[in-house]
């Protein structure tokens, strides 16, 4: 068994306006749907739409192929933020794979991950900017 622990520090919020100011670091990439909060006025994560990863996080949130089905998800008056969570090149897939299988986010409906996790035990901590995650969560292999 080759069980993991992966910490990743999620870093964010930024958004469109500001994605330029983002870490450049290999890593997943969590993409939210924000809103103004009903009862504060203030702007806040509502929803975890989709989780990639790449070799820089950064341009991976710029120029994934599904950033027309993000939008697609906003009504007037909301926004695209975006988390990064920075992981090297040997755990980036999976802990995309447990982010993906652990949440289910609604446009990574057509991943794998979401039913089957083909890695050995894996334990996830985040910590930082993680609104609308799972702080701690364990997937087990899944075929």
């Amino acid at each position: 068994m080759n069980d993991q622990i992966l910490s990743p520090k999620m870093l964010g919020y930024w958004s469109d306006a500001d994605i330029a100011q983002a870490t450049d670091e290999p890593g997943i990439y969590c993409i939210y749907r924000a809103a103004n909060d009903p009862e504060t006025g203030v702007m806040e994560a509502q929803e975890l739409l989709y989780v990639g990863e790449s070799g820089s996080a950064h341009y991976g949130i710029q120029h994934d192929e599904s950033r027309p089905r993000w939008e697609a998800c906003l009504q007037p008056g909301e926004a695209l933020w975006y988390s990064i969570g920075p992981c090297g090149k040997a755990n980036r897939e999976r802990l995309k794979a447990a982010m993906i299988h652990a949440h289910k986010p609604r446009l990574n409906q057509d991943s794998p991950y979401l039913e089957r996790f083909p890695f050995d035990r894996t334990t996830v901590h985040l910590y930082g900017r993680k609104d609308k995650l799972q702080a701690i969560f364990t997937v087990e292999r899944q075929e």
